[in-house]
């Protein structure tokens, strides 16, 4: 499995999963609102499909929301579906 990292980049307002060379290879796109963080897209590059990276994505993007005391509202199809799979995780979820 490759060596990647998940950082939070505030100025494209998304969570990026890097190569060690620094380079993007997914994101997950969040939107901060006054009650909630919209979470609207996620995307894993072709050839890292699979191998539960988009997993690692979400659930580091989570983790981060939960230690700033945010609730997130998914609109990302896979998202979504990732906390349903997550009970741990739907405490989160953003009731509108």
């Amino acid at each position: 499995m490759a060596d990647l990292s998940v950082v939070e980049n505030v100025d494209e307002n998304r969570y990026e999963l890097r190569d060690d060379a620094g380079g993007v290879l997914g994101y997950l796109e969040y939107l901060t609102r006054e009650d909630f963080v919209v979470l609207p897209h996620t995307e894993v590059d072709r050839s890292l499909r699979g191998q539960g990276w988009g997993d690692r994505l979400v659930r580091h993007a989570l983790d981060d929301l939960r230690e700033k005391g945010a609730k997130a509202y998914p609109t990302c199809p896979f998202v979504d579906r990732w906390m349903q799979r997550h009970e741990e995780y739907e405490d989160l979820r953003y009731q509108p």
